[in-house]
């Protein structure tokens, strides 16, 4: 026991001037430190346990992060928003627009993957400026 635990003992004896009554107390004082110890103990197997799971989705996320990079490399196939044709290609790296090798028209990466369009002046092909574009197509 340390020097410290020691003097709050004789302490707390000296205090309580009947012997049984201080030995209960200190009894229970030390009943009260177990099991103060035992949560101690298991809030640390917790904390233990919550860090294998952060490392196991950090590990995941890793993985998952590798995988995309690797499909970024890799060669997908998208329908021409002009001309319908499908057309493998890398998604660049950079981002930037591409040629349709059937059509001629340049394509935005973005209009690949626009399904969903709804702006209401596309019809069935994508024009320039109707997604926010400020160029508009020249008419010669």
């Amino acid at each position: 026991m340390s020097d410290d635990i020691k003097k709050k003992v004789a302490e707390i004896e000296s205090t309580i001037s009947n012997k049984d009554e201080a030995a209960k107390a200190l009894a229970l004082v030390a009943e009260v430190i177990n099991m103060f110890t035992d949560k101690l103990v298991e809030v640390n197997e917790r904390q233990v346990k919550l860090e294998e799971r952060v490392e196991d989705v950090f590990d995941m996320l890793s993985q998952i992060e590798e995988e995309m990079i690797e499909n970024l490399n890799s060669e997908f196939e998208a329908e021409c928003p002009y001309c319908g044709e499908t057309i493998p290609f890398k998604i660049p790296e950079e981002g930037e627009d591409f040629e349709c090798p059937k059509c001629g028209n340049i394509i935005e990466m973005e209009l690949l993957f626009d399904d969903d369009c709804d702006c209401g002046s596309c019809g069935d092909h994508h024009c320039a400026g109707c997604h926010g574009d400020d160029e508009e197509e020249d008419e010669d």
